[in-house]
């Protein structure tokens, strides 16, 4: 197995459904993801070496994604992250591009999201 094939997406977000449409997608075009419902279990259940790229909800009840995004910088995780939100924020779009993130709004662009997970997948580890 190659590396890149044991690469993965890691979905990170509250909303149950948001999580498997995003499984669906991913599978659909072939990209091997995880799926985790909040910042803690990302950080207790995930091998983050394996990230070629993290999609995070900006809001979730415990930790939001900036947070979880501010914090995996510290640990010095720099895998591509996106970001997304169903609400329009400014603060929030800022911050998230200070931490290296690309922001979405959600639902996102399908092809959009693709194109930013394609391009981390082919980025050398």
């Amino acid at each position: 197995m190659s590396p890149q094939s044991n690469r993965l997406v890691f979905v990170v977000d509250d909303d149950e459904a948001v999580r498997e449409s995003m499984l669906i997608l991913l599978d659909a075009e072939g990209i091997a993801a995880q799926a985790f419902a909040g910042a803690r279990d990302l950080l207790a259940g995930a091998d983050l070496a394996r990230a070629a790229c993290l999609i995070l909800d900006v809001h979730m009840p415990e930790t939001s994604g900036i947070e979880l995004l501010a914090e995996l910088r510290r640990q010095g995780v720099t895998t591509p992250v996106v970001v997304m939100s169903g609400r329009s924020d400014h603060t929030i779009a800022l911050a998230a591009e200070r931490l290296g993130a690309t922001m979405l709004a959600k639902p996102p662009d399908d092809e959009v999201l693709i194109q930013i997970i394609e391009t981390a997948l082919a980025a050398p580890t």
